[in-house]
């Protein structure tokens, strides 16, 4: 499954990134705050960064710990099995339910809120926040995802399955794109770019709430889900609202200069 599958959903996600910046630039939501190339030169040298820890590290994923419990007979899924469909069914729920809390725990114990702040102090949002992450939240989410793939033994091409999805959903979300009406309807049962964005709000009751990676279902049941903006939505993280700190070099340094999440709430 590491072959032309892995291919496949790289394309897509490809396929996804493109179309989604191309919708942008035909009828975006926002205008531009910082400079584009800028920010773009900075979000994307950081997927660049998370491309090498993936690289370099591939048993530090969910899809590299999941290939070695299937090797090792490893997990809950090798103990018990369970039709495969049960199977794919399992691994997209649990994944999903632990990626839901992984991103709470992001925003509420300080030294996860200093990797994942970098990912919010984009004064922007579009389809290059996507892929703005610390390479530091990267290998910390990797090995938490690692270790749910050892601990139930998801089947290899269901992580991958799921992370592939996943990440498609997220390039559409975070896109800074107009939702047409008969699309609205989606965000009851998927993250669509109109409940995705009260999540970067700079206000800490909007950015503490719909956390939720490819559905909103955890958000409901767990009480962090929200529809509107309570005024004019402005983006990103107040202590970073100038244009220099989009600068690749500032971007490696922001966990050094992050106020605590408990600081963020009271400054907004």
């Amino acid at each position: 499954m590491n072959g032309w599958p892995n291919s496949l959903l790289g394309l897509l996600f490809v396929l996804t990134f493109v179309g989604v910046a191309l919708w942008e630039a035909w009828q975006p939501l926002r205008e531009q705050v910082a400079p584009l190339g800028l920010r773009w030169f900075g979000n994307i040298a950081m997927f660049a960064g998370a491309l090498l820890i993936a690289w370099s590290l591939p048993f530090l994923s969910s899809y590299g710990a999941a290939v070695i419990a299937a090797r090792h007979g490893w997990g809950l899924l090798h103990l018990v099995p369970a039709e495969p469909v049960i199977a794919l069914a399992m691994t997209f729920v649990v994944l999903d339910f632990f990626g839901y809390w992984t991103h709470r725990l992001m925003h509420i114990v300080p030294l996860l809120w200093r990797l994942h702040a970098l990912h919010h102090s984009d004064t922007d949002l579009d389809v290059t926040t996507t892929i703005r992450h610390h390479p530091g939240e990267v290998a910390a989410v990797a090995a938490l995802d690692a270790m749910l793939s050892l601990l139930f033994g998801f089947p290899p091409e269901a992580v991958m399955l799921y992370g592939g999805v996943v990440l498609m959903v997220q390039t559409f979300h975070h896109g800074n794109v107009i939702l047409p009406a008969r699309l609205k309807p989606l965000s009851q049962w998927l993250i669509t770019p109109d409940l995705h964005r009260l999540h970067h709000s700079v206000l800490h009751a909007e950015n503490n709430s719909n956390f939720g990676n490819l559905i909103p279902l955890w958000d409901r049941l767990f009480g962090t889900l929200r529809q509107k903006a309570e005024g004019e939505l402005r983006i990103g993280l107040s202590e970073f609202a100038g244009t220099d700190f989009q600068r690749f070099d500032k971007l490696l340094i922001q966990p050094l200069l992050v106020r605590s999440a408990g600081q963020a709430r009271a400054s907004s």
